[in-house]
This record gives structure tokens, C-alpha cells and sequence, in this order.
């Protein structure tokens, strides 16, 4: 039967290669150079400010709090958090590019009209 003392030399043994498995993690730095590069970009559209400001903001939030997690040397955390925020600044700028699009797509309908009623004019009857 083992004795308390392999269960704490186990235990402890245990926790070094945890200790060791999250010190190994290597810090995120190009990811959170990606990141930051893409949500400055993104932020910098004003389309974006006016037609996904919820998902900007959000993506602001997240490379914020990776930003915290490289501090505190978390870096699997900061790793996810500044994935996320890329995403969320790509979804922010998708959904520019759709408002966009269909402003355009809602001003050459308008053109088709217009130029609909000036043949049906100039038409004989």
C-alpha cells in the first residue's frame, strides 16, 4: 500500500509539470500583433463606426482584456481572447460591406426604375 509520502511527492510532481505545462505556453505576440493591426484598421473605416458598432465595440473589448491576459502572463487566455477579437472586427467589417452593398445595390434599383418609367414614356403607345 503506498505510504502519504508517494501521494505527496506524486501530488507534487504533479503540479511542476502543470506549473511547467503553462510556463511553456509561448506568449501570443504575433497573434496579438494581427489582432491589434486588424482592429486599428477596421476601427478606422468610419463605415464600420455607423453600421456595426456593437460588434467594433466588441472586438475593442476583447483585444483590451488579451492585452490584461499578456500582462498577467496568461497567455492561453490572451491567445483566444485576441482570436476572438480578430473575428469580431472581420464580422464588424463584413457587416460594413453588406450595409454598404446594399445601399449601392438599393441606389441602382432606383437608377432601373427610373430608367424604366423615361422608356415607358418615350414609348409609342
Amino acid at each position: 500500500m503506498p505510504s502519504p509520502a508517494h501521494f505527496r511527492t506524486a501530488a507534487a510532481a504533479i503540479a511542476l509539470a502543470a506549473l511547467t505545462a503553462c510556463s511553456s505556453t509561448p506568449p501570443p505576440t504575433e497573434q496579438m500583433a494581427v489582432t491589434r493591426t486588424t482592429v486599428n484598421r477596421v476601427a478606422a473605416a468610419p463605415s464600420v463606426a455607423t453600421s456595426a458598432p456593437v460588434e467594433l465595440q466588441m472586438a475593442r473589448d476583447k483585444y483590451m482584456q488579451a492585452e490584461r491576459a499578456m500582462a498577467t502572463e496568461d497567455y492561453v487566455t490572451a491567445r483566444r481572447l485576441a482570436a476572438e477579437a480578430e473575428v469580431d472586427a472581420r464580422v464588424a467589417e463584413t457587416r460594413a460591406d453588406a450595409s454598404r452593398n446594399a445601399a449601392n445595390l438599393a441606389q441602382v434599383q432606383d437608377s432601373i426604375r427610373a430608367l424604366q418609367e423615361e422608356i415607358n414614356r418615350r414609348s409609342p403607345r
